[in-house]
């Protein structure tokens, strides 16, 4: 995302787990409702080969306005929670996790109403879809979702109760103690924390049930 750099450009793709596809609708109806817009401009090979270019540059640069351009630039927010997942699965993928990064963008592009929390929260649904065989990889991925998790419930993205369907989506209960212990010890240590987990108590307790 440099000045000489175009957002549809490809740049050097960093690897990255593709497991499976887990269609979107699949998970849609667990978030709130919203009628979604149609792909205008791209199609899904074009969008997801754009997404992964400006990603990747964003990993290299951190430049958050520049990825909020190019984002909106692809026309598509019913492409959005897919770009929300390939975010969170990129930085998870690296050598250094990016958890601080990825976080600071889906933040940023909740803040600048790009993203609406549907779309975080499906996004997070279909990474999640993947996490019991990406964390045969990378057993570390559970604790940075979590950590991710805890980022976007601080900044409006999710509820405590979109952090219950989550983890239902999880088989492995190691897994999800790992992810919701996590989210928990970001939120708890944030000075707004404490009265989020105040007004979320129920939903709180429901999560810890599942484990």
């Amino acid at each position: 995302m440099q000045s000489n750099t175009t957002c549809g450009a490809e740049s050097i793709a960093q690897p990255s787990l593709s497991i499976k596809h887990v269609p979107l609708a699949a998970v849609a109806s667990l978030v709130e409702e919203k009628p979604l817009a149609p792909h205008e401009n791209l199609n899904p090979n074009d969008l997801q080969r754009k997404t992964k270019a400006l990603l990747d540059e964003y990993f290299n640069v951190r430049l958050l306005d520049e990825a909020l351009l190019c984002v909106e630039e692809l026309k598509s927010q019913s492409y959005h929670p897919e770009v929300v997942k390939e975010a969170i699965s990129i930085a998870l993928d690296k050598s250094s996790p990016c958890v601080e990064p990825v976080s600071k963008l889906l933040e940023h592009m909740l803040i600048k109403k790009l993203f609406t929390p549907r779309d975080i929260g499906t996004g997070c649904l279909l990474y999640d879809a993947l996490l019991d065989d990406v964390s045969i990889d990378l057993p570390k991925a559970p604790n940075n979702f979590g950590e991710i998790i805890g980022r976007l419930v601080l900044a409006g993205g999710l509820d405590f109760k979109q952090v219950k369907e989550i983890l239902k989506k999880m088989e492995d209960d190691m897994y999800q103690k790992a992810m919701f212990d996590a989210a928990m010890r970001i939120v708890s240590s944030n000075p707004s924390g404490q009265g989020l987990l105040d007004s979320s108590a129920f939903e709180v307790e429901a999560c810890r049930s599942l484990f």
